[in-house]
Parts: C-alpha cells; sequence; structure tokens
C-alpha cells in the first residue's frame, strides 16, 4: 500500500484552516454571519418654525450580517440596514432614506474597512474603501479614515485636524445590552464636527454620537440588544 506524503498531510491542514478562517478572522470584530445589532438611534434637527429650538425623533436602527464570504484574501461581511420610526417630536420632517441600507465590511489581516458601495470582488482596492479600525487598539492610536495606504497604516499624513480617527481612552462601559470591559473611545475630527463612539471587543460600536459644529443637528445612537451569529 502506498503510503500517504507527508506534503499531502500539509495541505489538507492548510486547507482546514483557511476554511475555518472564513467566518471571522479577528477576535475584537466578531464578523459572523446572523449577527446583529439594534441601536436607538436618536436624531435632532432645528425646528422648521424656530431654528433656536430643537426638535427630536427616536428610531431603532438594526444592523444585521446577512452574508459573509472570501473574496480574494479578503474577508467580507455584508450588512443590511434597517430604521424603524418609534416616536417625534411634533413638526418631525427629518428623512433618514438618505442613509445606506447596505454596506460592508472588508477584513484584511488586523485591518478593517467599510464600503458603502457593493464591492468588485475582481478588484477589491482598499486605498478607495474607509479604513475604520486597526487591531490591536490602544490609547492613543490613531489613523487616517481616507485616503489609505496598506503600507503606512501607523503614519498620519494630511489628515492630522480632517479625516482622522484617535483613540482617547480605554475602560468599562454600561449600555442597555450589557456592560462590557474592554471598550476604546474613539473621535474622528471633520470640520463639520467631531463623531465620537465607543468600540467594544468581542461586541463592536456600542455608542456614537455626533454634533454639527454649525447648524443645530446630529445624532445620538446607542447599544440596546446583541446577538452574535453562528461562526
Amino acid at each position: 500500500m502506498r503510503k500517504n506524503s507527508p506534503f499531502i498531510f500539509l495541505m489538507i491542514a492548510i486547507i482546514i484552516s483557511c476554511s475555518s478562517n472564513t467566518t471571522s478572522r479577528l477576535p475584537e470584530f466578531p464578523l459572523y454571519k446572523g449577527t446583529t445589532w439594534v441601536y436607538s438611534y436618536e436624531s435632532y434637527d432645528p425646528s422648521p418654525s424656530d431654528p433656536r429650538e430643537i426638535i427630536k425623533a427616536t428610531y431603532q436602527l438594526t444592523e444585521t450580517i446577512v452574508d459573509v464570504e472570501s473574496i480574494s484574501t479578503y474577508l467580507v461581511a455584508d450588512v443590511k440596514r434597517e430604521y424603524g420610526l418609534i416616536k417625534a417630536d411634533n413638526g418631525w420632517t427629518g428623512d433618514l432614506s438618505s442613509q445606506p441600507n447596505e454596506f460592508w465590511y472588508v477584513v484584511n489581516d488586523n485591518q478593517v474597512f467599510q464600503s458603502n458601495q457593493p464591492l468588485d470582488g475582481d478588484s477589491i482596492k482598499l486605498d478607495e474603501l474607509t479604513f475604520d479600525y486597526e487591531f490591536p487598539l490602544s490609547v492613543n492610536k490613531s489613523w487616517c479614515l481616507l485616503p489609505h495606504n496598506p503600507q503606512d497604516s501607523q503614519e498620519i499624513t494630511g489628515c492630522d485636524f480632517i479625516g482622522k480617527r484617535e483613540v482617547t481612552k480605554q475602560g468599562h462601559y454600561e449600555t442597555p445590552a450589557g456592560s462590557f470591559n474592554d471598550c476604546y473611545d474613539m473621535i474622528d475630527y471633520f470640520n463639520g464636527g467631531d463623531i465620537f463612539q465607543k468600540f467594544c471587543n468581542g461586541v463592536g460600536i456600542v455608542y456614537m454620537k455626533f454634533d454639527h459644529a454649525g447648524t443645530r443637528f446630529g445624532f445620538e445612537q446607542t447599544l440596546i440588544d446583541y446577538s452574535v451569529g453562528v461562526p
């Protein structure tokens, strides 16, 4: 009987390892099919009758990973987003229909990118995507959201004041969805107003807030429920 070559066993092990790696490569951000984040999303705008007054509306925002696949060397997670109006002040005319109802996370080793447009499976260009995260997160770490050069991920060039994301704090955070210990505060710097978010390892975004620097409008987003899909 012919003996199997050690090379064959090595190749099988590599194939199994790669196959098991198609659902998520990052323990900090488990992008499994079926994972769902539910947020309370409060939006506010100036009142049409009196710009000095603020009116608000509360929505339920649900983001669900509906598909995960390996494309070339990348892991791609397709995320569907749904808004449902819960309540609104009198005179509310806000419309969230312009918000994208679908987006894609692209994982490249320890980096996560985001696209609001369908991806070309034959040619994913990371330098055209939003550079969301680079793990592990740590206080004072920063990077450019756009544009991005994968070879210089740690270097901030041309986005010191506009388009930079900076990790400012690490600690515990309480949400209606639970208590999380390993969380990071981040700030996105933009001329129109900074965006604040809290990211908790093993969960994802648990809080986000934006206040416009000029006209008084913005939003506050808080995680209220979370479920992990099947690896």
